[in-house]
């Protein structure tokens, strides 16, 4: 449902961070893909994208056990990496090969005293910095691929730099964006009601955000708006048995201008107009991530990056509809039942807190 941009930078975005700019897309969602630039070097990499001259550019992955998710960009960018992948060296060149001419080198580097990889580097030949990344992103990711045979251990690809052939300051990095919006805890003995009948769906909605794949993600995201059909059903339920007449939320509207900025195709959409026709619209690609092989055609590749990519960009869509859904049948039930469904509960005060500890032997079934 993704189509590739027009050559050229996009227009800057406002980010939750000075000293950056983000370039793509031209919205901004948490768990999407997204390129930032330095805002000192936004013009050069608005020229350097306009001459499209060939070049060799230099791409960086900086790789970790896990994708970082929460922070400012300045966090995102400056916390440190972890893997368990050492190299005998400061820097060492070694390729991946698949057979005829088909082979890659890359640059293992490992500035750090006890050697454990800093970053995997490649080099790119290129008109356009904006096609750099995917052709980088699929080349680590099967090496990295190949790298756990031997022995197990979680390499995930955190960021890419993009640098300039001779330049060590970065050009722009491709990251997942983050979670910038936190929550303070303010005050002493307050609390907060959970729905049982709803509390799958916020663990649910948790899970989804802290994995760090974008396929994974796309997937809770289909399974969380796919729930929210029996989540209706119950709430016209007690709807009914209740006496309220309020109708159930419909389904959000669908905002084409967020669309079309992360470049959806919005004719592959068919006319969809609100969250349930996009969920619809996603089926084939949580098919595929599902199921993994599909009939008629080959697996899909996880570690393709124009796959990446795009499972990134539909899944934070996806996650965004589903979410403003929940949230929308959340605010119905808490305004509709939430009286009656508190009725016979004990005030939890904080001067009684030892009423209410956990007491997992009373629930031991001898």
């Amino acid at each position: 449902m993704t189509e590739q941009a027009p050559d050229g930078v996009s227009e800057p975005v406002s980010v939750p961070e000075d000293g950056w700019i983000q370039v793509e897309p031209r919205e901004y969602l948490p768990c999407s893909l997204g390129v930032v630039v330095p805002l000192a070097r936004r013009v050069e990499l608005e020229t350097v994208e306009r001459e499209g001259k060939q070049r060799n550019f230099l791409v960086r992955a900086v790789v970790s056990d896990h994708v970082p998710l929460a922070g400012t960009l300045r966090d995102i960018l400056e916390r440190p990496s972890y893997t368990m992948l050492i190299a005998e060296g400061n820097r060492l060149s070694i390729f991946l090969h698949h057979g005829g001419d088909n082979a890659v080198f890359y640059d293992v580097i490992a500035h750090d005293p006890t050697r454990r990889i800093d970053y995997i580097e490649v080099s790119v030949f290129s008109r356009y910095p904006s096609n750099c990344f995917w052709s980088a992103r699929t080349a680590v990711s099967q090496l990295l691929d190949s790298l756990i045979r031997p022995t197990w251990q979680p390499l995930t690809i955190r960021r890419l730099d993009l640098h300039l052939e001779g330049d060590d300051a970065p050009l722009c990095h491709q990251l997942v964006l983050p979670f910038h919006e936190g929550v303070r805890l303010i005050g002493n003995g307050w609390g907060m009601h959970q729905y049982n009948f709803l509390a799958p769906y916020e663990a649910l909605i948790r899970e989804t955000i802290t994995n760090g794949s974008p396929y994974y993600r796309l997937l809770c995201a289909y399974r969380l708006y796919e729930g929210l059909g029996p989540l209706r059903k119950i709430l016209r339920d007690f709807a009914k048995r209740t006496d309220v007449s309020a109708p159930l939320p419909r389904p959000p509207k669908l905002d084409l201008d967020l669309l079309k900025g992360f470049g959806v195709n919005l004719s592959a959409l068919g006319g969809a107009k609100d969250a349930e026709d996009f969920w619809k619209k996603s089926a084939e690609m949580r098919t595929a991530a599902a199921h993994f092989l599909l009939k008629g055609s080959g697996p899909l590749s996880l570690s393709d990056g124009p796959s990446y990519h795009t499972y990134s960009v539909i899944g934070a869509i996806l996650l965004h509809y589903a979410h403003r859904a929940f949230l929308d049948l959340h605010r119905y039930t808490g305004q509709h039942f939430g009286e009656r469904s508190r009725m016979g509960s004990i005030m939890a005060a904080l001067q009684y807190r030892e009423r209410f500890i956990l007491k997992p032997d009373e629930s031991v079934v001898e």
